[in-house]
C-alpha cells in the first residue's frame, strides 16, 4: 500500500511538468507618444536618454481574441550618435488588457536616427496572463520626436 501512495504522489507531482503548453503566433501594431522625456543629455556627440516614459495602444492582430491593450514603455537607456544616426535602446514595457497584464523588456538598434529594430521578451503576467511567455521582434520608427509606431511579431506561449 505505501508503494501505491508514493506512485500516486509521484504522478500528481509530475503532471504539471508533462502538461502541454500552447504556442500561438503573435502579431500586433503599436502606436505611442512620449509622455515624459526623462533625463536627456548630450556628451561628445552622443545623445543619451534615461527614464523616458511612453504611452499608447497595442492592437493585437493575432491572436485576434486578445483585442487592444494599453501599452506603456520606460527607457532604461537610449544612446544615439548624432553624426551617424546609429545607436542602441533598452526598455521595459507593460501591456494592460481587460483580462490582465503582461510585461517584459526589449532591446534594439537604431539606424538612420529613427528606425528601430530589436527583440523582446515578456514573462511577467497577471490574471489570464499568469505564466504566459511572449517573445519576438520589434520593427519600428519614430514618426516625430515624441511619437512612434512599431510592428511586433513573435510567439505567445500559454501555460
Amino acid at each position: 500500500m505505501p508503494a501505491m501512495v508514493l506512485m500516486v504522489l509521484f504522478v500528481i507531482m509530475m503532471a504539471p511538468v508533462n502538461a502541454k503548453k500552447t504556442v500561438e503566433l503573435y502579431a500586433s501594431h503599436v502606436e505611442m507618444e512620449q509622455i515624459d522625456a526623462g533625463e536627456v543629455w548630450e556628451a561628445n556627440g552622443i545623445l543619451h536618454i534615461k527614464g523616458s516614459y511612453w504611452n499608447g495602444t497595442e492592437e493585437v492582430i493575432v491572436p485576434a481574441s486578445l483585442g487592444t491593450a494599453t501599452f506603456e514603455e520606460w527607457y532604461n537607456h537610449l544612446s544615439l550618435n548624432l553624426a551617424t544616426g546609429e545607436g542602441t535602446v533598452s526598455a521595459k514595457w507593460k501591456l494592460t488588457f481587460p483580462q490582465g497584464t503582461i510585461e517584459g523588456s526589449w532591446r534594439g538598434k537604431i539606424t538612420q536616427g529613427y528606425i528601430i529594430n530589436g527583440t523582446f521578451v515578456g514573462t511577467h503576467g497577471t490574471g489570464e496572463f499568469e505564466g504566459v511567455k511572449k517573445k519576438g521582434t520589434v520593427d519600428g520608427m519614430l514618426t516625430s520626436e515624441t511619437t512612434a509606431v512599431a510592428e511586433i511579431s513573435g510567439i505567445i506561449v500559454w501555460p
